[in-house]
């Protein structure tokens, strides 16, 4: 039976150890395959799947068959929406990604506010990625509504907390389109969250109703901007 590999679950309270756990998921963002929620299982699996010979730090990962997907709902990102990036995104870099970069966006990253946090792993630098007004990440690009680093180096260059992060309202099985409806948490800590299967035209509208906020934002983003040039010319006049 094939194997996969999931991050645990993060530790309520415990910053520290989940920073760890974090840097050791963004050693392996080459092989990382997706969020799937299990209803068997009640939780939400970021799995990896690296090539055999991979050092896998069993501390933070552990080993399932690949069964536990067989009913699972793959979390997805559809084009449009962007809420997560361009308002509140929480959106920060790891040293150890920072140091995967182009040397021109790793010296952008370096200028960002950082913090240095110690982990059971030894000392971890985080870069906060969400200065810009309302928490917009660095490297959203407004206009087009296209994450930059996506665009330029892959997805595999995104950070690892934006990789594991989803609002799971969105999700894919066997090649069908789904949304949630509604979710609880079980008497035994397990969530138990409810999809329903959509067509393509009601997948686009809700991402459409969800890419409200990243339009809204983009025109007083736009209003700004005209404003500040107004302000030139008149200051050249």
């Amino acid at each position: 039976m094939a194997k996969i590999w999931v991050l645990k679950e993060p530790r309520k309270r415990d910053r520290a150890w989940n920073i760890y756990a974090l840097r050791e998921a963004a050693r392996l963002k080459r092989w990382f395959k997706g969020v799937y929620y299990s209803p068997r299982l009640g939780r939400l699996l970021a799995v990896f799947k690296p090539t055999p010979g991979t050092h896998i730090n069993q501390l933070v990962f552990e080993e399932l068959g690949e069964s536990a997907l067989r009913d699972a709902y793959r979390m997805e990102c559809p084009s449009g929406c962007n809420r997560c990036c361009v308002i509140h995104s929480g959106a920060f870099m790891l040293d150890v990604e920072v140091r995967m970069l182009p040397q021109e966006l790793r010296e952008i990253v370096e200028r960002q506010p950082r913090e240095r946090i110690r982990t059971p792993g030894g000392k971890v630098t985080i870069y906060r990625l969400d200065t810009e007004p309302m928490g917009r990440c660095i490297f959203f690009d407004v206009e087009r509504g296209r994450c930059l680093l996506e665009e330029k180096l892959g997805k595999s260059s995104k950070p690892i907390v934006c990789l594991l992060t989803y609002c799971t309202v969105f999700a894919s099985r066997g090649g069908k389109r789904y949304v949630k409806t509604g979710y609880r948490v079980l008497p035994d800590g397990r969530v138990e969250m409810n999809y329903r299967e959509v067509s393509e035209k009601e997948w686009r509208a809700m991402a459409q109703r969800m890419g409200s906020v990243w339009r809204r934002y983009r025109r007083i983003h736009r209003a700004l901007a005209s404003d500040v040039e107004g302000v030139g010319d008149r200051k050249e006049s």
